[in-house]
């Protein structure tokens, strides 16, 4: 007897194959479904994508083969039940304001029909996080002054020049966290052995979830006060732009260590350029209010600025995770299986700056 196997329409660019996708995660996929359109270089026009879309029980959406996710377009897909999409943007790309009701990319019927799912940010977590460790701790030792010594031979032996600086041993220092997604609370996974006093800030973040983390909850001017190291981690939304302005830099103690390893915007640049000018902070930074950082950027020149390239987030042999993952939640859901990162309406929300419960 044969089997039909569920059809997944992949819209996804060449390079996505030629870096996240392995033999072992495609054979997987192939194992409970009917994956289709590998072939398609060119992008689709609605009506083409609207075509491919009957019969099509799942979508993978990651580049610009495929249009947006309009109204028309997701009520001409009758069959459609599962759209994967790998965006950090979270919703970019759906019609999310195109119907009643509110947050909701279709009718009510549709959006019970449809479910969405997004594995962007779990699966970078983990190499992020460990780079948020790793800043920590060379700002701890100043490599970003010393490193400038070495280079020209100026160094002091047995010294890190750092003595105005928060500094040392990372073990029992207190750690201000701000935002606690998946990468926030991997962190607080890799600092247990470190038994630092941390206190973190996330008005979104569960009563359960702080509760199985075993952390202390604040608000945000108390977690900045807190900090002898502060991490911010946080994604960029019209409420977090600027957060961490001249205020709340202010706030810090002098000394103190940031950590920006999420998204540049979140920090005033020139608020904290001022701060690092007048040595009262150290900052290791991987990512930038305009990228490439400008090359005539006052942060190079600072020898108090650990800065990277925004690799947080790269380690290539998890590069397969970004497409394992993805049909991990595939395959849970032809299953009837709960799954793990469905995109919510309350998450889209949280990423469009809106007040939620």
């Amino acid at each position: 007897m044969t089997i039909t196997r569920p059809k997944v329409l992949l819209c996804l660019n060449a390079s996505v194959y030629e870096t996240y996708v392995t033999p072992d995660g495609w054979a997987r996929l192939e194992s409970f479904c009917e994956p289709i359109g590998r072939e398609r270089v060119e992008p689709y026009t609605e009506d083409e994508f609207i075509a491919a879309l009957q019969g099509v029980v799942g979508l993978m959406k990651w580049g610009n083969l495929a249009p947006a996710l309009t109204r028309r377009v997701l009520e001409n897909a009758p069959d459609l039940r599962l759209v994967g999409v790998w965006d950090d943007r979270f919703g970019h790309g759906i019609d999310w304001e195109a119907v009643d009701p509110p947050r909701s990319p279709f009718s009510e019927g549709a959006r019970k029909r449809v479910t969405f799912v997004d594995v962007s940010n779990i699966a970078s977590h983990q190499p992020v996080a460990e780079w948020v460790l790793a800043m920590m701790l060379m700002c701890l030792r100043n490599v970003g002054e010393v490193f400038r010594h070495m280079l020209d031979g100026t160094e002091t032996w047995g010294r890190a020049m750092n003595a105005d600086f928060v500094n040392g041993e990372l073990t029992e220092k207190k750690v201000g966290l701000i935002g606690c997604g998946h990468i926030g609370q991997r962190l607080i996974e890799l600092l247990a052995p470190f038994r630092v006093d941390l206190k973190v800030y996330d008005p979104y973040v569960s009563e359960e979830v702080i509760a199985r983390l075993g952390v202390c909850r604040a608000g945000l001017d108390e977690v900045v006060r807190h900090a002898e190291i502060l991490v911010v981690q946080v994604p960029l939304t019209p409420k977090t732009r600027g957060m961490m302005g001249e205020r709340e830099l202010n706030l810090l103690r002098k000394g103190a260590i940031l950590i920006n390893c999420c998204r540049g915007p979140v920090v005033d640049t020139p608020a904290l350029i001022r701060k690092l000018e007048r040595r009262e902070i150290i900052a290791g930074l991987d990512v930038f209010d305009a990228e490439p950082l400008p090359k005539d950027s006052p942060l190079r020149r600072l020898p108090n600025a650990i800065l990277t390239p925004h690799i947080a987030w790269y380690a290539p042999h998890a590069l397969r995770r970004y497409f394992d993952m993805m049909v991990e939640e595939f395959e849970r859901f032809f299953r009837g299986e709960p799954l793990r990162y469905e995109l919510t309406p309350r998450q889209v929300a949280i990423r469009a700056g809106e007040d939620v419960s």
